[in-house]
């Protein structure tokens, strides 16, 4: 019998013109399956499909590159969209997802100064300033992972090398590479796309004062930090036009500095919020291991509720949601509009139809086999059974 406990999270919702079956948005999700030339696969196409085909409303890509220079492409085997064999590619993948009923659009990103130095070609990775990253490559630290990818012998941590910070035709060039690769998204059949300003790459690296240490245009006030964002936004409105979404991904911490934290907590979220009030983007899309934690001592009010008033933008929330409970108090306490589901879509493709269902359900734990490339339990992750015929087939 299907339940309508969470009638806020099985809602359509509009945005930018597109009507969204529910409230359930599927995180961006590194997978490291592309070809090596950044060609999305087969393997991709049937993996969103498969999301698609559990009930997602929203389905926001994993992180692509956008552009052959500025070390713009951050890890081994990312998909990228920055040629016609990525956007056929891709244009597989966005079939079989609006085959499913389902809106899909692209994370477009720049890795900066954390960028997999075995992709850079020798040359050195760039960010808002002169800095350097004192964390390394994510899979290269245990023994672990060396199993999962059935790895033996040396395999040594790959650390990241010192940047050089952006000169301001650079910024320039950076943003349009990224209304470039939106007009390719476009070719591909997208819906939208989503800006990756958080996480640690190379937008946070400009957005969080920690990281941009600038006295130009583009640094020394959060106003200042967040304009290479604002003219990305400006630059990729005009790539896409008016009828297709636009989202900036935001975050605190990065892939290395996972507990960061913006200086002045709220207060500078707030600026943030308020510099974005009337920009290009139709929602922001908050990214933490908890929504609930905003790492204020002073102010616990949620980062994504700060945002979403002092921008007046719609709000896509993700972290420490996991449960059809967790989800509607976050849309109804007024930190969310949509949210985004990220570990339990590894899991559980049909996380959508087992929560709408209400039936008790045994969730097996998150694992980080489901992040990086197989072997994989393709039981858990690529499950193949016929959808429960207690589930809902429509919304």
């Amino acid at each position: 019998m299907m339940s309508d406990v969470y009638s806020q999270l099985f809602s359509p919702f509009q945005l930018a013109g597109h009507s969204i079956r529910n409230r359930i948005a599927m995180a961006p999700l590194t997978r490291q399956m592309a070809e090596a030339d950044g060609t999305p696969t087969d393997e991709m196409t049937a993996y969103y499909a498969r999301r698609a085909r559990g009930g997602v409303g929203l389905i926001i890509t994993e992180g692509t590159y956008e552009n052959e220079r500025f070390g713009a492409k951050a890890y081994l085997s990312q998909p990228g969209i920055t040629s016609a064999s990525h956007v056929k590619g891709w244009k597989r993948v966005v079939d079989a997802v609006h085959a499913q009923g389902a809106k899909i659009i692209l994370q477009l990103m720049s890795g900066g100064r954390v960028s997999d130095p075995r992709v850079l070609a020798g040359q050195p990775p760039v960010s808002a300033s002169d800095t350097q990253s004192p964390g390394w490559s994510l899979y290269t630290d245990s023994e672990d992972e060396k199993a999962i990818r059935n790895i033996s012998g040396a395999w040594p941590k790959v650390t990241f090398g010192k940047a050089r910070g952006l000169s301001i035709d650079e910024i320039h060039q950076v943003a349009q590479g990224f209304a470039d690769s939106a007009s390719r998204a476009m070719e591909a059949g997208f819906d939208g796309v989503e800006v990756h300003g958080a996480n640690g790459y190379l937008i946070s690296q400009f957005i969080h004062p920690k990281t941009n240490l600038r006295t130009d245009e583009f640094g020394g006030s959060p106003e200042n930090n967040i304009r290479i964002a604002t003219l990305i936004g400006e630059k990729v409105r005009v790539a896409i036009g008016g009828g297709k979404m636009m989202t900036l991904r935001l975050s605190q911490d990065g892939v290395d500095d996972f507990t960061g934290a913006w200086p002045g907590g709220t207060r500078y979220a707030a600026a943030i919020g308020r510099a974005l009030r009337g920009s290009a983007y139709n929602a922001l899309h908050w990214a933490s291991f908890s929504y609930l934690d905003n790492r204020d001592p002073a102010d616990k009010t949620p980062m994504p509720k700060v945002l979403k008033e002092a921008s007046g933008l719609s709000m896509i929330t993700n972290g420490g949601i996991a449960e059809g409970a967790q989800a509607e108090a976050a849309l109804s306490a007024g930190a969310a509009d949509m949210v985004a589901i990220g570990r339990p879509l590894f899991a559980h493709p049909d996380w959508a139809y087992i929560v709408r269902s209400g039936q008790p359900y045994d969730w097996c734990a998150f694992d980080r086999k489901y992040v990086v490339q197989p072997p994989i339990d393709y039981a858990y992750a690529y499950s193949t059974g016929l959808v429960d015929p207690r589930w809902p087939t429509t919304w």
